[in-house]
């Protein structure tokens, strides 16, 4: 039977300043994917004045990712 453990936010950030930066890299990339549709959906609804096309936005998407977790 799994166990549940309630934590606030802060607690949360105190266990994660214990993680190795590996393990904090590895959590940024979960996270990141937990995110990412939420934030695509806004940056498309944001970008409806520029005149930008989904595959530049992909291309740029890309480079941030490459640059980010090198």
């Amino acid at each position: 039977m799994p166990a549940t453990i309630k934590m606030d936010i802060d607690q949360v950030k105190g266990l994660i300043s214990q993680f190795s930066i590996k393990e904090k890299e590895d959590l940024a990339r979960y996270l990141d994917s937990l995110t990412l549709k939420n934030r695509f959906k806004k940056l498309l609804s944001a970008k409806k004045n520029i005149p930008i096309s989904y595959k530049e936005i992909t291309k740029e998407v890309e480079k941030v990712r490459i640059a980010r977790y090198k």
